[in-house]
């Protein structure tokens, strides 16, 4: 596999170009082996994402991968243990190492989330996303009502504004990263840093996922403009409850519509199971 050697040594070019010359495997310092091997885990997750070596499957032997990516066996295994600890891989004494499902990945390592995203063209994903944020961005949505600050009215008024001009001229992307934007505002202005953090490790997720109920549902989407500027109305009169109350409501639509859409790709499972029987 060429392409894992080459897109590895794109990778390094690109982050050295601005400090000189690209050092070899061989002459790689224990800081540089280090660099190289996060590289390289970041290019067999791709590989992974991209269906290379699905769920289950064993990766080519070590010497064999090791050739193919242009590093050393040492580098390898550092990357191979990278994606162990994330929950990516698993190995199996005397058989070899092998991919786990996506549903035993980490579930908070943001890398490890954002390609479980894409790896997962159903549902559940996005139901349990919504799930979460429902339980927590209500209380966000309180504390933000009694913490904000101008700025923070600012920032959730321009992402308002960039939602209905993104909605009427269908940019989706740009719809669904001002969607995302306008909960990041709150996150801010409720000013809990472990809230944020854990918002942050699931934003490239919460982005690709909340693209994808867009385009299935127009009518939600246009209610999330309407259910934004009422939070935010909600938020600038400190009103608490009403902010907390507001944002249930919002979620919980989301939350209903991701939960059927699991529901019927479990049912389609489970009558395509049925007829293999």
């Amino acid at each position: 596999m060429a392409t894992l050697g080459k897109a590895l040594a794109d990778m390094t070019d690109q982050k050295t170009r601005a400090i000189g010359p690209r050092l070899t495997p061989d002459h790689l310092t224990a800081v540089s082996r280090s660099g190289l091997a996060d590289q390289l885990a970041e290019r067999l997750l791709e590989e992974i994402v991209a269906g290379v070596y699905p769920p289950d499957s064993r990766l080519p032997p070590e010497p064999v991968l090791a050739e193919r990516a242009g590093v050393s066996r040492l580098t390898l295994r550092e990357a191979i243990k990278d994606l162990r600890q994330r929950g990516v891989l698993r190995v199996q004494q005397g058989r070899g190492t092998f991919v786990n499902p996506p549903t035993t990945w980490a579930p908070f390592d943001s890398t490890v989330l954002n390609a479980r995203a894409l790896l997962e063209p159903g549902y559940e994903l996005a139901h349990e996303l919504t799930e979460l944020r429902r339980i927590v961005e209500r209380g966000i949505a309180e504390l933000a009502a009694v913490r904000r600050s101008n700025a923070d009215l600012e920032r959730m008024a321009a992402a308002v504004e960039t939602m209905k001009e993104a909605w009427a001229g269908q940019d989706l992307d740009a719809f669904s990263s001002a969607d995302v934007d306008f909960h990041d505002a709150l996150l801010r202005a409720a000013g809990n840093t472990f809230a944020l953090t854990l918002f942050h490790s699931v934003d490239g997720a919460l982005r690709s996922v909340r693209r994808r109920t867009v385009e299935e549902n127009s009518e939600l989407a246009e209610r999330a403009i309407e259910f934004h500027t009422k939070i935010m109305n909600a938020v600038r009169r400190r009103a608490r409850r009403a902010a907390g109350a507001l944002m249930d409501e919002h979620l919980q639509e989301t939350e209903d519509f991701t939960a059927a859409l699991a529901a019927a790709e479990r049912a389609d499972v489970n009558a395509v199971e049925v007829s293999r029987a």
